[in-house]
């Protein structure tokens, strides 16, 4: 059997001259900090929709009590009243009529009422607290702790209060809260509350209404990919942490292949701004310790592929068997090349057979010739 090394080091070689496209681990870097760089949302207290940090302002709905001194002879003696605010956001007094409190603060509406009075009531004293707020039910869902109707108070209508109500984040939570509004007018609207700006736009946002619904997602399982060449290629857990060392996943893949020493790998990453990219990984400088170790992210792809060199040692130790005589070459071409057509799917089923009968007859006579008996004299 004629087996021509060279040969097949020269085709493994040919096919690895492909132009590599990847990039290296501080162009990774750089491109990462372009596209987690975002601009901090500027949100001043004053301008936030709906928040404790701002005094509270009446909503149609709301029921006052109000309490007015100076109105019976003892001036001292308190008239108690309650007055339920109206769909018009007015309240209704027996001697003064109408006062419109809506969009006031409490002690906006302290005022009104005492202006109201100014022609009938001298050095009226009013005092409004909040009997009952106009509340807002919402439907919280997924990943909290008690999902279900919330109702929120008229200064609590949004997503940030609404979560909070339902017991907060679970531990499976990834921190994504998407609104979908009831009305068909209003836009859905997502937020990330692992970033801070979301949170401030969260407060900042229009507020929810009766019948919103408040979806929280859960984390997607985190997971590291590992493929190529080690022992068990798969998924690799993430812990809490949020990453995982490059060496510590392809322990838990089961380790490199024997005897292949791969000198690099391919790091596939989704970047925060959605592009994707491939990274080249010096594997065997990390292995020997020349290089910082690589720490995985969840959603990564590792790849160990194959270069010309790893694919000769590969044919060397599926062919070449070592004994107490030598070296023996086990290479069948006649066999690789049936293997081969029986592995291709793609090729038709009469040109598979006609390959394969040519190759029990003509072809393997030619590789492999006859024996032929010894002339006798």
């Amino acid at each position: 059997m004629l087996v021509v090394l060279p040969a097949v080091a020269v085709l493994l070689v040919a096919g690895g001259c492909q132009k590599d496209t990847r990039i290296t681990m501080s162009e990774l870097e750089d491109l990462q900090a372009v596209a987690s760089a975002e601009p901090p949302a500027v949100v001043k207290p004053e301008e936030l929709a709906l928040a404790d940090v701002q005094p509270y302002q009446v909503v149609d709905g709301d029921v006052l009590a109000i309490t007015l001194l100076g109105l019976r002879e003892d001036r001292y003696e308190p008239v108690n009243l309650e007055f339920r605010v109206h769909d018009d956001g007015t309240i209704v007094f027996p001697i003064v009529g109408k006062i419109e409190v809506a969009g006031l603060t409490l002690g906006g509406v302290e005022q009104a009422i005492v202006t109201a009075h100014a022609d009938v009531v001298k050095d009226l004293a009013v005092y409004v607290r909040l009997a009952g707020a106009e509340s807002t039910t919402v439907l919280v869902q997924g990943a909290v702790t008690q999902p279900g109707l919330i109702e929120l108070p008229g200064d609590q209508r949004n997503v940030v209060y609404a979560v909070s109500q339902a017991g907060g984040f679970q531990m499976d939570s990834s921190g994504l809260v998407r609104l979908r509004p009831i009305r068909a007018d209003r836009e859905p609207l997502v937020f990330d509350f692992n970033n801070i700006n979301d949170v401030r736009r969260a407060l900042s946002a229009a507020p929810l209404e009766s019948g919103d619904v408040v979806m929280v997602a859960a984390a997607p399982q985190d997971v590291v990919y590992v493929i190529g060449l080690v022992n068990a290629p798969g998924v690799v857990s993430v812990p809490r942490s949020g990453e995982v060392s490059l060496v510590r996943a392809l322990a838990a893949s089961g380790g490199l292949r024997d005897f292949l020493d791969p000198p690099e790998a391919t790091l596939w990453r989704r970047l925060p701004n959605g592009n994707q990219v491939r990274v080249k990984l010096e594997l065997d400088k990390i292995m020997n310790g020349e290089r910082p170790d690589v720490a995985l992210a969840a959603g990564d792809v590792l790849d160990v592929p194959h270069t010309p060199e790893t694919r000769f040692r590969e044919w060397l130790a599926a062919n070449l068997k070592f004994g107490p005589f030598g070296v023996t070459a086990m290479y069948d071409p006649v066999a690789d090349y049936r293997a081969r057509i029986l592995r291709n799917d793609n090729n038709n089923s009469t040109f598979r057979q006609t390959m394969l009968q040519s190759l029990g007859t003509g072809i393997s006579d030619i590789v492999l010739p006859p024996v032929v008996a010894p002339i006798t004299p």
